[in-house]
């Protein structure tokens, strides 16, 4: 299987990438290639499925009220499921996915693939081994649509805990409508009472001198004019603040908020799923949450699942083996050839989604330690960008996915969708992003290193410690002999507890957390020299004042320009140094109905778990 994602004759690179960023291009006409489709369209089976109206819409208990089921009878057994095959895009709903009220089925454990948490506390750190955890066990305000049925590549909120909400037209009053008789989880000291304001006041406060303390500093106020009203009060306007809280904010019970040691360890909340046991460095366990609130599109209890399990598992031979053996739901390919390799092992019930990520950077790179003397000369950090050949690595790790005239793309942490109208390309990236070797040298020979006495350095890291520790780091020490970088593996608790505690000297794997689902998310916590998640320790007046305007620009055009300013210095200064990013290779049996990976959200290891409220099976290994 070849994929021509970016080569297909009639829709070249850039204007494929243009529709699907904006989000135009939504879940319609998936090419199945690989399994008998056609490249351009043809017959992509129940993956072409034409969605119509339904596209864009989540089916979730919100949608009870004033939507009945589609249809009275489920439909065959041959609509049920996804067709087997590598889809060149995003791969759109089953007839059965459409509806869920008719066509679910209860039963069956879910087995998929997780990174092992540290602590349960995500007001410390925010991490996606804690939030996947949570994903199971808890609920936000609200929440990004998502599924077969929502866009894969923009964030489209809906409620979650809070029924609906309501903004002041100066932007600095959010008024939210909390749902009523959501149980929280029948475990002490919880003993499954009803969630109220109280609980997301205490969460908040947690929150806000932790690590979400960025989302929640422009609050002056908070009321509660009774048990199921929460009112936010800004001082200054903030239309995306629903927004943003659909990200982070995992909402715990006051009597975990009140207990900081129990927290650490136990994940008590409102959502599908209830904690029974996590062993750390090796699995978790869930039930179904036997009292949880929502319902499907037909009134019918959620989740469907009887439970799930998670399982670490660090080795990539021991994850494909055991997707091969069922043992593992979803895994994703790191090439064209490893995912066909992938599909041919399975093709009797694999399903692959090829395309684009729309969100900003992950785990693509390293950070500099800004506390160091050494790295607050410019020309070190600056230097260092540009010794290493992105192009070349792009080819190495990515196949390719990112090659054109104009250089490879290393995606930052601002989503392109954003920023640009068509997917950028490395000269968007500056000056710094443009493999000079020989400049490099003289930039950290003037800095006072030469190859007879380099800069030592080390570089610990758990996420892309394979690309960092094979391509990155050998790549640069041979195009920089003034520099001599040491990587070091570690887990990942130990990367995410150096990373958070800013316990590391000189430079770590770059890990930017959780997806944003505002700009703001994406830039501030993390670059504002008091921002809860600023790793590195930047402190940069000129990129603080920029980061503090565009929070209360209401000009879409004037906060798009601030932007611009902000992307253009943090190419510049290079506080991080970002790789180009591979496409989602995303495979899954077929058997598991109403999961999807997103562009911008991720895949179920990562940020994508909230499906599992929603999912159910069709038969296959695991039973249902």
């Amino acid at each position: 299987m070849e994929s021509n994602y970016w080569t297909r004759a009639r829709v070249g690179r850039r204007s494929v990438i243009r529709g699907t960023g904006l989000g135009i291009a939504g879940l319609a006409g998936a090419a199945l290639i690989g399994c008998g489709g056609s490249d351009d369209g043809g017959d992509g089976g129940s993956g072409s499925t034409d969605s119509g109206s339904q596209v864009g819409q989540q089916l979730t208990a919100t949608s009870v009220a004033t939507q009945e089921a589609a249809g009275a009878t489920a439909v065959s057994d041959d609509q049920a499921r996804a067709v087997p095959g590598v889809y060149d895009g995003p791969l759109g709903p089953t007839p059965a996915e459409l509806n869920p009220g008719v066509n679910a089925k209860y039963g069956g454990i879910s087995k998929q693939l997780y990174l092992d948490p540290p602590r349960m506390d995500l007001s410390r750190t925010l991490s996606c081994t804690i939030y996947t955890t949570l994903a199971h066990t808890s609920n936000k305000l609200t929440r990004a649509k998502v599924g077969p049925t929502a866009d894969p590549f923009l964030i489209e909120i809906e409620p979650d805990l809070a029924e609906s909400w309501e903004v002041s037209e100066d932007a600095t009053k959010h008024t939210f409508k909390l749902r009523q008789g959501a149980k929280f989880h029948n475990k002490a000291p919880v003993n499954g009472r009803e969630f109220t304001a109280e609980d997301v006041v205490k969460t908040v406060e947690m929150y806000s001198g932790g690590s979400q303390k960025d989302v929640y500093s422009p609050v002056t106020s908070i009321e509660t004019p009774d048990d199921y009203t929460i009112v936010f009060n800004l001082d200054q306007p903030l239309g995306d603040f629903p927004t943003s809280v659909a990200a982070w904010s995992y909402i715990y019970p006051k009597e975990l908020v009140d207990d900081e040691e129990l927290r650490q360890t136990t994940a008590i909340g409102t959502g599908p799923f209830v904690q029974e046991e996590w062993i750390n460095k090796e699995k978790s366990v869930f039930s179904r949450h036997p009292d949880y609130w929502e319902m499907d599109n037909a009134g019918n209890q959620l989740p469907y699942l009887d439970g799930v399990e998670l399982y670490v598992q660090n080795d990539t031979n021991a994850q494909r083996a055991g997707f091969d053996t069922d043992n593992y739901g979803w895994i994703s390919g790191r090439d064209t050839e490893d995912v066909q390799a992938i599909f041919d092992r399975n093709s009797d019930d694999t399903v692959v989604e090829v395309f684009p990520i729309s969100r900003g950077a992950n785990v693509n790179g390293f950070q500099f330690q800004m506390t160091n003397p050494i790295y607050q000369d410019d020309r070190i950090r600056q230097g260092i960008s540009k010794a290493f050949d992105r192009d070349e690595y792009d080819v190495a790790r990515n196949g390719g996915d990112n090659q054109n005239p104009e250089g490879a793309y290393s995606n930052s942490p601002m989503p392109w969708p954003l920023m640009f109208d068509a997917y950028p390309t490395q000269k968007a990236n500056g000056q710094w992003y443009q493999f000079d070797a020989a400049e490099a040298s003289k930039m950290l020979q003037a800095a006072g290193y030469t190859a007879d006495n380099p800069l030592k350095a080390e570089m610990p890291s758990y996420y892309f410690r394979t690309e960092l520790a094979q391509l990155v780091v050998p790549g640069i020490n041979q195009n920089l002999p003034e520099v001599q970088i040491t990587f070091r593996e570690v887990d990942n608790p130990t990367h995410v507890t150096l990373m958070s505690d800013r316990n590391f000297d000189s430079m770590i794997g770059f890990l930017w957390g959780p997806p944003g689902y505002s700009m703001d998310q994406w830039i501030y916590p993390f670059y504002h020299s008091t921002g809860s998640l600023n790793y590195g320790s930047i402190n940069d007046a000129e990129l603080d004042d920029l980061l503090v305007k565009q929070r209360s620009e209401s000009n879409a055009d004037a906060q798009k320009a601030l932007w611009q300013q902000i992307y253009d210095r943090i190419h510049d200064k290079v506080y991080q140094a970002w790789f180009p990013e591979v496409q989602i290779r995303a495979s899954w049996h077929n058997y598991i109905l109403n999961y999807r990976h997103h562009g911008w959200i991720g895949n179920y290891t990562c940020y994508g778990a909230d499906q599992a409220r929603a999912i159910w099976l069709d038969g296959g290994k695991w039973g249902a």
